[in-house]
């Protein structure tokens, strides 16, 4: 065994160097993944090989405890060229020395991966689909395992049942779901039948793929070099497979219980925690029981998913998350042995794996959906969607690489480097291809199909502004009412809601707020609807005697000093230029002198609808007037008429009525439009012209102007 001659707190400050190098750089590797359009994962994993100890990791720095590298070992065993002995013993040197520490607290990530990933299963969505769902995925992990094994078999020379043989095929059968409903959600194709069928026969080939390890994992601690036990085979497999199917079950029947209990603890973030707890201590079991640690905690987070508190957790075990996985994948690459990369064989087998899992995933997943309703073109979609390895591969890869056989480990690291290859390449190849598939016109069913378990029901409003403003007002409502919320992601605008035994998702779509619900949460959605807008009514009167109250009219308030140029000065000659200044307006009227305002607009191809801004401008004035002391008006709204902040200025000299604060009349009109559907510094544009105009002298100069020149100077100088 190695001995650095480290005191304790020697080796942990350099782990505390090795976890905060490993965070920057999964961080920075993520970053970069995600600009060129590919999962994270695959940043991090490859950002682990770079600073692993093969490469940049095993670099020597003169200080003590760190002559190898942050993450190298000493070269001592000779692993160029090194067959299974070498690999074993290059990773027998790393996980006993103190890198065993690091790997430890990267398997508590895989843990919470898999915990979470079960919390997210949509169980209605499973039930919903489950026949096309569990036939696809059987199919997918039947053929799958077939042709992974199939490599142990033909080019690696091994018995089919030989513990190498059953990880290849067991590697082969994953599927990444969080990288396939990545991709599906940015194409709008989650909730498709073929978006839904994928989800759920990855959901059943996961499931299948952990009874499978479970089953080989109990192989292993039977197997031994004098042959294989059938009978005790038979004996494990019945008892994993039992075992996890009554631990499921049960988990499903106390999950309501389990729920309250954690509920008393009322604060979100101590429950959540405590729910990570519990899924440790089954972890814990299950590993004891000779399953693998992930299988405990993908059935902890299946047992809770169809809690209320599922949502609570996810969202404050996020922190905890953003710092484990990433560590996570990071290790696991670091664990990749970048020098058998050079070994051609290696390359070779990692490439027909490569090829043999991608078919696999095609041919098993698509022939079964193809009898279900689905046609060439949805049964290629589905196929495509169960081709991405992902983090499921590693997680079972890094198993192997940690459980031993006949006194070396189950995947060396040749064949560690070879289930890298096919995971790169399966993830890599799956998001453009899949991208590709669904933009095909067309559908993917042969007969389009009403599901009457679940409806969905609309509320248009006119403007989406009006939308998100009923939004958050329910939103509110639903917390009150003690609801858990949970946003899937930004770009899909899907809302999952969930109290005990009640469960509807909404989707937010412009100007529309669509229900998606069984139909005997209806009355309950129309019931909420309706308080919502009632009580929103009732404080909307309520703010309009607020709003008409003179006093509490924005003023242009006479300054004493000239204001400073930094005042957003830029905003405002961005937007101005001397054609769009009127120095003789005609209007008498308020609705007069907006229209010669917007005509001038609409001449310059400033606005799209005059009329249609008209009326906003009326809107806002029926509300409370914009015009204010010495004469100045500033007539303002937002509409989407308007790409950007547009002003037009008006001028006249004889000036008119406008509802002055001062009873005098206005005769300087600055017509202000922003467009409603993006951001922009609307406000910051109104507070930066009443600052302008505020000070004395300035409206005077205005006025006092010859020319639209002389008028856009002015402005200029302010």
């Amino acid at each position: 065994m190695l001995n650095f001659q480290l005191s304790l707190v020697q080796q942990t400050a350099i782990l505390a160097l090795q976890l905060g190098i490993i965070l920057f750089a999964a961080k920075f590797g993520g970053m970069l993944a995600k600009k060129i359009k590919m999962p994270a994962v695959l940043g991090e994993l490859l950002t682990g090989i770079i600073i692993g100890p093969c490469l940049l990791g095993g670099i020597g720095l003169p200080l003590h405890g760190l002559e190898y590298g942050f993450f190298g070992f000493p070269q001592t065993v000779s692993v160029a060229g090194a067959g299974v002995t070498g690999s074993a013993e290059f990773t027998n040197v790393i996980f006993q020395s103190y890198h065993h520490t690091l790997y430890a607290i990267a398997t508590i990530g895989s843990v919470l991966l898999l915990f979470t990933s079960g919390l997210e299963t949509d169980l209605r969505m499973f039930i919903r689909y489950s026949l096309a769902g569990t036939l696809v995925g059987i199919g997918g992990v039947i053929v799958s395992f077939l042709f992974g094994a199939l490599v142990g078999t033909q080019l690696l020379g091994l018995p089919f049942m030989h513990p190498c043989t059953l990880f290849l095929g067991i590697l082969s059968t994953a599927t990444s779901v969080g990288i396939t409903a990545r991709i599906l959600s940015e194409q709008r194709k989650i909730d498709t039948p073929e978006g839904v069928t994928t989800l759920a026969a990855a959901v059943i080939d996961d499931v299948l793929g952990i009874i499978c390890l479970a089953v080989v994992m109990g192989i292993v601690s039977i197997q031994g070099g004098s042959g294989t036990d059938w009978g005790k085979i038979g004996l494990i497999s019945v008892k994993c497979i039992g075992f996890y199917l009554a631990a499921s079950a049960v988990g499903l029947i106390i999950a309501g219980i389990v729920a309250k209990g954690l509920k008393s603890f009322k604060s979100a973030s101590v429950y959540a925690v405590l729910a990570f707890g519990l899924a440790m201590i089954i972890s814990g079991i299950f590993e004891q029981q000779g399953l693998a640690m992930i299988i405990g905690a993908y059935v902890t987070g299946l047992s809770l998913s169809k809690t209320d508190i599922a949502f609570a957790v996810q969202r404050a075990l996020r922190p905890l998350h953003n710092f484990l996985v990433p560590l996570f994948f990071v290790v696991m690459g670091m664990l990749v042995d970048i020098r058998v990369f050079a070994d051609m064989e290696v390359l070779k087998i990692g490439l027909l794996y490569s090829l043999l899992a991608i078919l696999a995933k095609v041919i098993g997943c698509a022939i079964p959906a193809f009898f279900m309703n689905f046609n060439l073109r949805g049964a290629l979609r589905i196929g495509t969607g169960m081709i991405p390895r992902g983090e499921v591969a590693l997680i079972i890869a890094g198993i192997g690489m940690t459980t031993w056989y006949n006194g070396s480990p189950i995947l060396d690291a040749k064949l560690f480097g070879v289930t890298v290859i096919m995971t790169l390449i399966t993830t890599l190849l799956a998001p453009p291809l899949l991208n590709w598939i669904l933009q095909l016109p067309g559908s993917g069913v042969r007969k389009e199909e009403k599901d009457s378990s679940v409806i969905l029901t609309p509320f248009e409003f006119k403007t989406p502004v009006l939308a998100d403003f009923v939004l958050r007002h329910l939103e509110e409502n639903l917390k009150k009412e003690n609801y858990m919320l949970s946003q899937l992601d930004k770009e899909s605008g899907i809302i999952q809601i969930r109290k005990e035994n009640l469960s509807f998702a909404l989707n937010v779509s412009n100007s529309q707020l669509i229900f998606e619900s069984n139909p005997d949460e209806l009355p309950f959605i129309k019931a909420l609807m309706f308080e919502t807008i009632v009580s929103l009514h009732l404080e909307l009167e309520e703010l309009k005697k607020i709003v008409s109250a003179d006093e509490l009219r924005p003023e242009c308030t006479p300054q004493q000093t000239a204001p400073k140029a930094h005042i957003h000065r830029t905003t405002l000659l961005k937007a101005l230029s001397p054609d769009l200044i009127i120095m003789d307006l005609q209007g008498n009227t308020k609705e007069e002198i907006f229209r010669e305002l917007l005509a001038l607009l609409s001449d310059k191809k400033q606005i799209s609808d005059p009329e249609y801004c008209l009326n906003e401008l009326l809107k806002r004035e029926n509300i409370a007037s914009t015009c204010f002391e010495n004469g100045i008006s500033i007539p303002h709204c937002k509409c989407n008429a308007v790409k950007k902040i547009t002003l037009a200025i008006g001028i006249k000299k004889d000036g008119c009525q406008f509802d002055s604060l001062d009873g005098k009349p206005t005769g300087i009109f600055v017509l202000c439009l922003s467009p409603d559907s993006s951001a922009s510094p609307h406000i910051e544009c109104l507070a930066a012209l009443g600052t302008l105009l505020s000070v004395p002298e300035n409206p005077d100069k205005i006025m006092q102007a010859a020319s639209q020149k002389e008028v856009y100077d002015i402005f200029c100088k302010l």
